[in-house]
């Protein structure tokens, strides 16, 4: 529900935008409608994406299907709760630091994070501008890469999109790939299940001949500290606007002009919203420049790392998550805790490579687990044909959650 469809609600799960509708159609709406698709609703999200489980929602918390007492991740819960419900074949969400990739994991589906600048972004409320992705759930690579070919492409109302052709959907190959993955799959803060479920997927695609390399990737505790201060930065200055005048929640009682600002922002915004505009605020004063500028550094060596990586292997595997889904309210007071889920998804978000997390089947205890497959810059193409590739020869995308049929 940060996604404009003309005449519909568009809350961002926010107090702040509560009954406020839509006036114009999102591009990625337009290009939909273009292909006769039927638009069934919108979805729960954390408010203004701003989360990792959907529980800073104004409109409260949505539950996992695989385990009502969980999460199904965030920010974009909703839609990935909705697939593995099989309440649509597929939805749209928003990705700044993995909030589709994320969800797709630990709701059992699909979600793809596309290369900044291959989907555009205009109608897309905006969280973190150099960051936010639209992107597809779905139940398989198969599907996502359908719909990925219906919304992707250049558009002049966002000057990001880049004048490339449109996406063509890949052909089924039979060919080897050369494969890495990151040694941090055997950091002790990894569930041995996913790290157990990736080392086994790795041992069957070495039998069916695709060579397999364990790479040093340094920057996965690194990333979500880059992350923060980059998304809260710009957070700071997109949600400016919304100030209890032009549009959106106004207080009821103000003595100045300066009070009527106060109240509607402090009364509109839910705590981690308020939280990250704080902190963002904090970082863009002149005296934490420096905090500013190395996140940057950050973000050119991420990106230089996964080039170099890319000069000799087709896919980067890492886990998507660190672990399953957890309780609903278990880490909620932790905000460093939450934001580590994100260590391994917001690699992509800070050097724009696109990343796809698939199912890789479930815990002991039932609850589904995720793999995320990176790929080269605008390689779209390849990382589709191996995360198809991988669905070919395994069933784990096909599990349901108890009473889903």
């Amino acid at each position: 529900d940060n996604i404009a469809v003309k005449g519909y609600e568009v809350t961002c799960a926010s107090k702040m935008l509560k009954n406020y509708k839509a006036t114009y159609n999102a591009t990625v709406i337009n290009k939909l409608n273009d292909e006769d698709a039927i638009f069934l609703g919108k979805t729960n999200l954390d408010e203004f994406a701003m989360g990792s489980s959907t529980e800073t929602s104004y409109f409260g918390t949505t539950l996992n299907p695989w385990d009502s007492n969980r999460v199904p991740g965030g920010s974009s819960g909703g839609s990935a709760a909705a697939i593995a419900s099989r309440e649509s074949v597929f939805a749209l969400g928003s990705d700044t630091g993995g909030s589709i990739r994320q969800p797709a994991a630990f709701c059992g589906v699909t979600g793809l994070k596309a290369t900044y600048g291959f989907v555009s972004r205009f109608g897309l409320v905006a969280f973190a501008s150099s960051l936010d992705q639209v992107g597809p759930i779905g139940r398989s690579a198969e599907d996502l890469e359908l719909i990925f070919s219906i919304i992707s492409g250049f558009d002049e109302k966002d000057t990001t999109t880049k004048k490339i052709e449109n996406y063509k959907v890949s052909e089924p190959t039979k060919r080897k790939f050369n494969i890495a993955y990151t040694n941090d799959i055997f950091d002790e803060e990894i569930s041995p299940d996913i790290k157990n479920n990736i080392l086994s997927i790795l041992n069957l695609l070495k039998e069916e001949g695709h060579s397999i390399s364990e790479v040093a990737f340094n920057f996965s505790k690194h990333s979500v500290p880059a992350y923060q201060i980059l998304s809260c930065s710009e957070a700071s200055s997109n949600l400016a606007r919304y100030d209890g005048i032009r549009y959106g929640y106004q207080t009821k009682s103000y003595k100045s002009l300066l009070d009527l600002y106060n109240r509607s922002r402090g009364e509109g915004f839910g705590e981690e919203v308020k939280r990250r505009i704080l902190f963002g605020t904090y970082i863009l004063m002149a005296k934490n420049n420096a905090l500013y500028t190395s996140s940057f550094k950050v973000s050119r060596l991420i990106r230089e790392n996964l080039e170099n990586i890319f000069t000799e292997y087709d896919v980067f595997i890492t886990p998507t998550t660190f672990s399953p889904p957890f309780k609903i309210g278990e880490i909620i007071d932790d905000p460093i805790k939450m934001h580590h889920s994100d260590a391994f998804t917001s690699i992509c978000n800070l050097s724009g490579n696109p990343g796809i997390s698939i199912p890789l089947g479930l815990t002991g205890n039932n609850l589904p687990i995720g793999m995320q497959i990176i790929a080269k810059r605008f390689d779209e193409n390849n990382l589709f044909q191996f995360a198809k590739y991988i669905q070919s020869i395994t069933d784990y995308h096909k599990c349901l959650p108890e009473g889903v049929k």
